[in-house]
């Protein structure tokens, strides 16, 4: 029982993990394309502060 429960949880967690690699890469990129942003205002925050 134990074991067939173990093969259960493993299908599941292959269902949720499996996605197409283009939607990866392009979540990627906005989230790295929003990171460079915001590290860019607060380094213009800090240097006009400065």
């Amino acid at each position: 029982m134990k074991a067939m429960v173990q093969n259960q949880n493993k299908s599941n967690w292959d269902k949720m993990v499996h996605a197409p690699f283009k939607k990866v890469v392009k979540f990627d990129l906005i989230c790295m394309g929003l990171g460079v942003l915001m590290g860019m205002g607060i380094g213009a925050y800090l240097v006009a502060g400065a």
